[in-house]
């Protein structure tokens, strides 16, 4: 079932009036797997909007793009829906935290799901876990790729965060993620 975009507004504009979106750099909607744009660009438009961010489609800031625009897809890709890792648990729970977590409507406190998702993840591309299953930084970008003992992919820059989704902790997937070649993934825009 599709999840309303005006039922995100107030976060976002929270978000855009705490500085949330600052934590995180710039990414594509363009899936690299398949190629087709995750969200449609009237959509992206609004969230832009909402967030106070230019309205440019299929680049943008990668909070907006991978938390609530990702939420908003239903685009299936080779690894599934990309909205499934907010709605599943699977990632709140790869990084240790409760399942209902990064629930949209789940709202423990009075912050957003980008200020959860942000506080969750920035800490970890900071200093990763002693526990990390993979800790490695591309020469060229200085991108870092974190997989947490959970399971956790978290990827960006020390403060500042392009992603995260659960990878499981299989030696072979690891093993995969250690051996890719240095450059920019996960839709991250370096500019």
């Amino acid at each position: 079932m599709p999840i309303d975009p005006h039922s995100l507004a107030d976060q976002i504009r929270q978000d855009a009036a705490d500085g949330t979106f600052t934590h995180w750099g710039r990414s594509t909607l363009l899936d690299e797997n398949t190629g087709t744009p995750m969200l449609d660009a009237a959509t992206l438009a609004l969230l832009q909007q909402w967030a106070g961010l230019p309205v440019e489609h299929p680049i943008t800031n990668a909070g907006l793009a991978h938390v609530y625009g990702y939420l908003l897809s239903t685009a299936e890709t080779p690894y599934g829906r990309k909205r499934d890792r907010w709605l599943d648990g699977s990632l709140a729970t790869a990084l240790g935290l409760p399942p209902d977590h990064f629930l949209p409507w789940h709202r423990p406190d009075a912050r957003t799901l980008a200020q959860r998702v942000t506080d969750a993840v920035l800490p970890v591309l900071a200093a990763p876990p002693a526990d990390a299953l993979l800790v490695r930084e591309d020469s060229g970008t200085g991108l870092r790729t974190v997989v947490t003992g959970g399971g956790a992919l978290v990827y960006g820059w020390a403060g500042r965060a392009v992603t995260a989704f659960p990878v499981g902790t299989d030696a072979g997937r690891i093993a995969e993620l250690r051996g890719m070649p240095d450059g920019a993934r996960y839709n991250a825009v370096c500019e």
